[in-house]
C-alpha cells in the first residue's frame, strides 16, 4: 500500500508539474525562437483563432503578438506590435521596442502597425506597403516618405510603396504609381531612390505592367546605389523623361504626419 501510494504522489506531481509548465511556458505549443526570444503560437483547431505568445528568457512580453522584427544588430531588441485590449494596465496594444537587457519596452504607435529595421539597426521603416515613414531611434525624429512628392494633375493620387533598403541604411528602393491609370490592368511603374540625409527622390526607370511591379530580382545596388535591371518578367522597363513624370518632388501644400492616422482605430490611452 505504501509504494501504491508513492506511485500515486509520484504521477500527480508529474501531472501538475506539466499543467503548470503547459499554463506558463507554453509547452505543448509550437515555439520559434528569434535571436534571444521565444515566439509560441497555439495549436490550429476548428473555429479557433491562432494566439502567439512573446517571451524573453522566460519573460512574457505580450501575450496577443500580432507581427515582430528583430534587431538585425542586436538579438536582445525587437519590434513587435500587439493588440491585447483584454487584460486593462496589464495588456499590450500599439507597435512597441522592447529591450531585453534594460527591460525598457517603449510604445512607437497606438496602434498595431507593420515596420522594419534598417540593416544597420539605427531606424524603422513603418508601413512599407502604403503609408511609408522612417524613424531615427537615436533622435525620435520620424518623416513620412510619402510627403516627398505629389501629382502633377488635380483628381490624380500616389501611391507609394517600398520594399529593399541599400546596404548601408542610407537610402531605400521605392514604387510610385499616378492613380487612377489608364488601364486598369496595366500600371507605370516608377522605380525611385529615396535618401534619407538629407531627403530626396531620384527618379530610375519604369516598369510597365500588371502587379507585382518592380521585385527585389530587378533591382540591385552598386556602389551603394540603386541600379534597374534592363528587362523584366513582369514587364516593359523603359526610361520616361522629365516631362513624361506624373508626379514632382515638390512636396504638397501639407504633408500628413505619420502620427496621424485616423481612419484607424487606436488602442486604449494606457499610463505605463
Amino acid at each position: 500500500m505504501k509504494y501504491i501510494l508513492i506511485f500515486v504522489a509520484g504521477v500527480t506531481a508529474l501531472l501538475v508539474t506539466l499543467l503548470v509548465f503547459s499554463t506558463f511556458t507554453h509547452l505543448f505549443d509550437n515555439r520559434t525562437r528569434s535571436g534571444h526570444f521565444d515566439i509560441y503560437a497555439t495549436p490550429k483547431t476548428a473555429d479557433s483563432v491562432v494566439l502567439s505568445a512573446l517571451y524573453y528568457k522566460r519573460h512574457l512580453v505580450t501575450d496577443r503578438l500580432n507581427d515582430y522584427s528583430l534587431d538585425p544588430s542586436n538579438p536582445d531588441r525587437i519590434l513587435f506590435s500587439s493588440d491585447d485590449v483584454f487584460h486593462g494596465a496589464r495588456g499590450l496594444c500599439g507597435t512597441f521596442l522592447y529591450d531585453g537587457r534594460s527591460k525598457q519596452l517603449t510604445q512607437l504607435r497606438r496602434w498595431p502597425a507593420q515596420g522594419g529595421w534598417s540593416p544597420d539597426g539605427k531606424s524603422i521603416l513603418f508601413e512599407p506597403a502604403s503609408n511609408p515613414s522612417v524613424r531615427d531611434l537615436a533622435t525620435s525624429d520620424e518623416v513620412n516618405l510619402t510627403g516627398l512628392v505629389s501629382a502633377k494633375e488635380k483628381g490624380k493620387f500616389l501611391e507609394l510603396s517600398v520594399f529593399q533598403w541599400s546596404p548601408d541604411s542610407q537610402r531605400l528602393a521605392g514604387t510610385l504609381r499616378v492613380l487612377p491609370a489608364a488601364l486598369p490592368s496595366e500600371f507605370d511603374w516608377d522605380l525611385v531612390e529615396i535618401t534619407i540625409a538629407p531627403l530626396g527622390v531620384q527618379y530610375l526607370a519604369t516598369l510597365r505592367g500588371g502587379y507585382p511591379g518592380w521585385t527585389t530580382d530587378d533591382i540591385s545596388w552598386s556602389g551603394l546605389r540603386l541600379q534597374s535591371a534592363p528587362s523584366s518578367k513582369h514587364g516593359s522597363i523603359v526610361v520616361k523623361p522629365p516631362e513624361g513624370l506624373g508626379w514632382t518632388t515638390t512636396p504638397p501644400s501639407r504633408s500628413v504626419s505619420s502620427s496621424e492616422r485616423p481612419h484607424l482605430p487606436l488602442c486604449p490611452a494606457v499610463e505605463r
